[in-house]
């Protein structure tokens, strides 16, 4: 999944820059090239380093999760509408590429992987912006709690839209089938 959730998110990056930039604009009270720059700085750290961390701790999830399983007979015959869903939870990282009929296994595992995705995101901006303009016993608005809240806040505006957009893709994909 990283090979396709990647590119996507670097694709994203700039609208999702402009649109975290002007919403922190005007939370924290920043001009316009300040709160572009700091958050243009800090989805790129975000899309670098947290997608492929994010995506990796999901991976070693799923691989731990599947020597579970491997070793207990117990849940490799729990065949159940429950157990296919937890499964898919922890399988989500890595697809098998022939998916056939079940192409619409990538959007819905995109729909997992943007939880991990926002946390590692959410995580990383934070820690930049408030680097770069929160500094302690600075403006009242530009303290770490104030910075956490509007970094937490345009993330969640961004990852929703792309909540927004994925799950729209996965009603194409099940209207089809």
């Amino acid at each position: 999944m990283i090979i396709l959730t990647w590119p996507a998110m670097v694709a994203l990056l700039i609208p999702v820059v402009v649109i975290e930039g002007l919403l922190c604009k005007k939370w924290l009270g920043l001009k316009t090239w300040q709160a572009i720059k700091t958050n243009a700085v800090s989805n790129v750290a975000s899309t670098i380093i947290g997608i492929p961390v994010a995506w990796a701790v999901m991976l070693a999830i799923e691989f731990g999760t599947m020597g579970l399983v491997g070793e207990s007979s117990a849940l490799q015959n729990w065949h159940s509408p429950i157990a296919n869903v937890i499964f898919f939870l922890f399988s989500s990282a890595w697809l098998n590429p022939d998916l056939g009929e079940r192409a619409w296994f990538i959007p819905a595992a995109l729909l997992v992987l943007l939880i991990p995705f926002f946390f590692a995101s959410y995580w990383i901006e934070y820690l930049v912006v408030r680097r770069m303009v929160g500094m302690p016993g600075g403006e009242p608005n530009l303290a770490h709690p104030r910075v956490r809240v509007a970094v937490r806040n345009a993330n969640l505006v961004t990852y929703g839209a792309m909540f927004v957009g994925t799950s729209i893709w996965l009603a194409v994909f099940l209207r089809r089938h």
